[in-house]
């Protein structure tokens, strides 16, 4: 009997904490890394010109990302961004919801972990080479700092690998 309790306490545990971690890259976790980009100073503070070149009829700077092992662009979440008091502002993360985000990027769960774990290449130049990227080369690499912490951020949100 003292067996099967334990047998049961254990698997409630393991649910317990498959349930409370988002799986990598779902709407929950975006969410999560969404209030991590605001505690971020290399974000809010170097990304905050970068928030205000906001595309007419638009309110916010959009990023969208997703896992192509996991789906296609109907999986895709993404971060809305906004310049306020001078610094680049998370409001959003969930599902991707802008038809024309200012950046898409997609890759393999190895390849987002790879980079999620400070493995840009040389000089931080292998990071395009490692996912498809979508939007202007040029404002990502004026702004590779930052762009450098977002990625580490990715593996700072705590989550399973299960596909959203």
């Amino acid at each position: 009997m003292k067996k099967i309790q334990a047998l049961i306490l254990s698997l409630i545990g393991f649910f317990a904490v498959s349930y409370a971690q988002p799986p990598f890259m779902s709407p929950e976790y975006a969410k999560e890394f969404c209030d991590l980009w605001n505690k971020t100073e290399d974000l809010t503070e170097g990304l905050a010109d970068w928030a205000k070149n906001i595309k007419q009829g638009k309110e916010y700077r959009s990023i969208a990302f997703y896992r192509s092992d996991c789906g296609g662009p109907e999986k895709a979440v993404e971060v809305h961004i906004v310049n306020k008091d001078g610094k680049a502002i998370c409001i959003y993360g969930g599902k991707a919801v802008d038809p024309n985000p200012d950046f898409l990027m997609y890759t393999t769960t190895e390849k987002w972990k790879e980079l999620a774990n400070g493995e840009f290449g040389f000089m931080g130049m292998g990071i395009m080479t490692k996912m498809t990227f979508k939007g202007s080369k040029m404002e990502a690499m004026r702004n590779m700092g930052p762009f450098k912490a977002f990625l580490l951020n990715l593996g700072k949100v705590p989550h399973t690998d299960q596909c959203p």
